[in-house]
């Protein structure tokens, strides 16, 4: 189910260390500046000139592409819970960033990921997986501590996925839909490093059958703290509403309710925690819990509870870059049962593992290797699988 249960296979990109660097140099607050020396190979020099042609050719715009390609090996394709499928597979893979420096104010960030697999034995029929993520992001920055700006986002998702279809749980099935998505918001700069950030996401999500196209719109709230270089804390809630095209609710015991189009709302609460242990940034930590609540306007059969926590170390040098996390998922079910009652009701855990080691060959171009884990505990034998991926390539950055 596209609003209840998806855990997208990709991972996490972070391309503007540059721009955050330098935007929090030229933005941040202004303190007493006496301390500070000229110097005077730069004295009397205008850094940022008049001119608003010689910006954009040599100060403002930047971009970055990526080109990867590699092989790898994956032994439940299709997530079967008793019948597990290998093959082999070669992927291929870009990552395209422009973005723009905040150095009058405005800022642009445009990114495109797309990864492409192609299975060599095609089991059940399937031949490929692909992923498209796209994302572009305007802000504006006020008076040293307003920020306002919106996200437009587009994906494209053709993928095996565990959805929650029907009652016993979740099935693999091949997940193939677009969605479209809209992120308002405004973020205010407050004393002592602390910072407020509301949001007003809005995104339409087209799938395919067996899944249903949906709408989710609600709002954000996030509080932070921010104690040193790269390192904060911050705390987020929110609530949307989510009404499907075509599913109908349900009652307690999953029977539908006919005339009643399925809605659900859902609340969430995360907590985040980043922290760099040391000044060059060899040693990067990320921590995150968070609980969601998921309720219909039917009898409660699609209505849960998931308590998540995940853990995410990084260590970087000149030419090395390593990557581990680790994370757990449990969905508790309050109404929803694994067959008619007496049977007991639904719950089902998610362990994830992966890691990644990339190493630099010549230049620009580096060597990967990455292994990842996934097994679902369950109640719900049909519900529980687990698989291993080993993969292996090169990438090449211009």
């Amino acid at each position: 189910m596209p609003t209840l249960w998806r855990r997208p296979r990709s991972r996490r990109r972070f391309y503007f260390i540059r721009c955050v660097l330098l935007a929090a140099s030229v933005l941040g607050p202004r303190g007493d500046s006496r301390g500070v020396e000229s110097d005077p190979l730069t004295s009397g020099l205008k850094l940022i000139p008049e001119d608003d042609s010689a910006w954009q050719r040599s100060l403002l715009w930047d971009k970055d592409v990526v080109l990867r390609a590699g092989f790898g090996y994956k032994d439940n394709v299709l997530l079967s819970a008793n019948n597990p499928q290998s093959s082999p597979f070669f992927t291929s893979g870009l990552d395209l960033t422009i973005f723009r420096l905040p150095l009058d104010g405005w800022e642009f960030n445009f990114t495109v990921i797309g990864d492409d697999v192609r299975y060599t034995r095609s089991p059940g029929g399937l031949n490929s997986e692909d992923l498209v993520l796209t994302s572009a992001q305007l802000t504006r920055y006020f008076a040293q501590v307003w920020r306002v700006g919106a996200d437009l986002r587009y994906s494209y998702v053709d993928q095996v996925l565990q959805e929650f279809l029907v009652a016993g749980g979740v099935r693999a099935v091949e997940a193939q839909g677009n969605t479209l998505g809209f992120r308002p918001f405004v973020r205010r700069e407050l004393s002592t490093n602390w910072w407020l950030e509301v949001e007003a996401p809005l995104s339409r999500e087209w799938w395919q059958s067996p899944l249903d196209s949906v709408w989710k719109l609600g709002g954000e709230a996030i509080v932070g703290f921010s104690y040193g270089p790269h390192s904060h804390i911050s705390l987020a809630g929110g609530g949307f509403y989510i009404p499907h095209d075509e599913w109908l609710a349900r009652d307690a015991l999953g029977n539908e309710i006919p005339g009643r189009k399925l809605a659900i709302d859902r609340e969430i609460v995360e907590l985040k925690w980043e922290h760099q242990w040391d000044e060059d940034r060899h040693w990067i930590t990320a921590v995150k819990l968070g609980f969601n609540r998921a309720r219909d306007n039917g009898g409660g059969f699609y209505d849960y509870y998931r308590y998540f926590a995940g853990g995410e170390l990084r260590f970087h040098t000149g030419k090395w870059d390593a990557k581990a996390f680790a994370g757990y998922s449990y969905y508790d079910f309050p109404v929803q049962r694994v067959g008619p009652p007496p049977a007991p009701l639904l719950h089902l855990g998610t362990a994830d593992l992966n890691l990644r080691l990339e190493r630099q060959i010549y230049k620009s171009l580096r060597g990967y290797a990455s292994f990842e884990y996934e097994r679902t505990t369950s109640n719900d034998p049909l519900s529980e699988y687990i698989y291993h991926i080993g993969a292996g390539g090169v990438s090449w950055e211009f």
